[in-house]
C-alpha cells in the first residue's frame, strides 16, 4: 500500500485563478502569468515515480546471538521499476527495547532501475526474543511535487532471539555415587588409564596387564580413573537493586548472570550431573536431578525469571541467607553462585557457605568493562576497584571465580577456572 501526497496544489489553484482573471478583464497578457505555476504542475506530473516498484529485504549476520553479541543488520532496497527513484527514505523498525550501538537503521538514497542499494547498522540485543517492525518507507519525485509513504513488508529476516544456551562449565572434585563425566582421583572401573597395581584373586581378566606378564611375568590389575556424577545447585542473584546496566548499552548484569547459569545448567544436565537451580530472591526451587524433566523446570524457570521478581521480602545478610540454603542443599552439592558482586552480602553468603565446607565457584560478569570501545569514567573507575576488592575477598576463602571480561568470550574464563580448579582439593 501507499499512501500520495500531492505538492503543488496551490499552483494549480493559482494558475486557474489568474486565467479566470485574465478571461474577466480581457487581459491576455495574464495568460502568460499563469503559465509559470502551471509548469510546476506539470513537471511534478511528469517526474512522478512508481513507489510500488521498490522491495526491500533486511538480513542478519546472526539470528542467534549470544548476550553481549552484535547483531549487523543489513537492508538490501531494489528498485524493479524503469525510473530512477531520486529520494528514497527509509527507518527500519528495529525493536524496541534493543539499543542500536553502531551506524542508524534510517538512511536516504538514490535507486536507479534494476538497483539494489544497502545499508547496515549493529544492535546490542539483551537476552529474549524480538521482532522487528515493518520499515518506514518515504519517497519523493524529481521536483518533490508528491510525497509517498509506503506500507511495504521487509522480505528476510523478521525476529531474532538472543541465547541461553551453554557449551561447558567447570566442575569442580567434590562427587558423588552416581555415573558422570567428572573424572576423580580414584581407581577402578572406566576409560581413562589410572594406575597399576599387584594382580588380586578375583580380578577381571579383561584387566589384567598382559603386556607387564610377558616382559617380568608377574601379574598386575590395572586400575581406571573412575568417573562419578557431581551434585551442583546453579544460584542466581536476582535480589533487587544489585544489577546494573551495561556501559556499552548492551545486556544488563542479570541478563549475564542468566546467560552463564543456564548454559552452566544445560552442560552440566548434558554431562550427566546431578543439577540443581535455585534465585535469592525468587521463590524458585528445583531440586538436583536429571534427566528431561529437571531439564524442562530449569528451561521454564530461566525463561520467566527477571531480575527483582521475587515475592519483595526484606533479604537477610549473608549469613542469614547461608543458613536458608543449608536446609534445601543436599550433602555434598556444590553451589555455582552467579552474581555480579555489587555489594558485601554476596561476598558474605560466599564466605558462610565456605565456613559451612561447601565448595563454591562464583561466575561474575564484570559490568565496569564493555563489549565495545567506552570511554571508562572516574565512576566506572571507582566502581572497578571495589568490584576487585569483593573478587580478593571471595578468592580469599577458596573459592574459584569466574571473573567474566564482557570483552571476552565466557568460555575464555572457564578455561580458566577449569585450570585452577585442577589444583583444588
Amino acid at each position: 500500500m501507499s499512501q500520495r501526497v500531492p505538492r503543488w496544489q496551490g499552483a494549480l489553484i493559482v494558475s486557474l485563478a489568474v486565467s479566470l482573471l485574465a478571461v474577466t478583464l480581457g487581459a491576455p497578457a495574464l495568460f502568460m502569468l499563469a503559465v509559470v505555476p502551471l509548469g510546476y504542475v506539470l513537471v511534478g506530473v511528469a517526474s512522478a515515480g512508481p513507489p510500488e516498484t521498490l522491495a526491500i529485504e533486511r538480513s542478519l549476520d546472526v539470528e542467534r546471538p549470544r548476550p553481549g553479541q552484535p547483531v549487523r543488520v543489513t537492508l538490501a532496497v531494489t528498485n524493479h521499476g524503469d525510473r530512477v527513484l531520486p529520494d528514497v527514505r527509509i527507518v527500519d523498525g528495529v525493536p524496541e527495547s534493543v539499543p542500536v550501538t553502531s551506524g542508524t537503521p534510517a538512511f536516504a538514497t538514490a535507486v536507479r532501475p534494476d538497483e539494489t542499494v544497502t545499508h547496515e547498522y549493529e544492535l546490542l540485543p539483551p537476552r529474549g526474543e524480538y521482532h522487528f517492525d515493518e520499515p518506514q518507507i518515504r519517497t519523493r519525485n524529481l521536483s518533490s511535487s508528491a510525497l509517498d509513504t509506503l506500507e511495504l513488508e521487509a522480505d528476510g529476516t523478521a525476529s531474532l532471539t538472543c541465547e541461553t544456551l551453554l557449551d561447558s562449565f567447570s566442575i569442580r572434585d567434590q562427587t558423588i555415587q552416581f555415573v558422570g563425566r567428572a573424572p576423580t582421583d580414584e581407581g577402578g572401573s572406566g576409560i581413562e588409564f589410572y594406575a597399576a597395581r599387584e594382580y588380586r584373586h578375583g580380578d577381571p581378566i579383561n584387566r589384567i596387564d598382559w603386556h607387564r606378564l610377558a616382559r617380568t611375568g608377574e601379574l598386575a590389575t590395572i586400575e581406571h580413573r573412575v568417573e562419578r556424577a557431581v551434585t551442583m545447585v546453579f544460584l542466581v542473584d536476582d535480589r533487587t537493586g544489585v544489577h546494573l546496566d551495561s556501559i556499552s548499552g548492551g545486556p544488563d548484569s542479570f541478563d549475564l548472570t542468566m546467560y552463564a547459569a543456564s548454559r552452566g545448567l544445560l552442560a552440566s544436565l548434558d554431562d550427566g550431573n546431578r543439577t540443581g537451580f535455585a534465585m535469592l530472591e525468587d521463590d524458585t526451587w528445583i531440586d538436583p536431578g536429571a534427566g528431561t524433566d529437571v531439564r524442562r523446570r530449569v528451561d521454564d524457570a530461566v525463561e520467566e525469571a527477571s531480575a527483582g521478581s521475587g515475592s519483595g521480602k526484606v533479604l537477610a545478610d549473608g549469613g542469614r541467607l547461608a543458613v536458608d540454603l543449608e536446609k534445601r542443599l543436599p550433602r555434598n552439592a556444590q553451589v555455582v553462585f552467579c552474581t555480579p558482586l555489587t555489594d558485601g552480602t554476596a561476598v558474605d553468603l560466599v564466605e558462610q557457605l565456605r565456613l559451612r565446607g561447601r565448595t563454591v565457584t562464583v561466575v561474575s560478569p564484570d559490568m565496569t568493562t564493555g563489549v565495545s570501545e567506552t570511554e571508562t569514567t572516574p565512576g566506572a573507575s571507582v566502581a572497578a576497584l571495589e568490584r576487585r576488592n569483593r573478587v580478593d575477598a571471595v578468592r580469599s576463602v577458596g573459592s574459584i571465580v569466574v571473573d567474566w571480561d564482557l570483552s571476552e568470550q565466557l568460555s575464555v574464563e572457564l578455561v580458566q577456572a577449569l585450570r585452577l580448579a585442577a589444583n583444588t582439593r
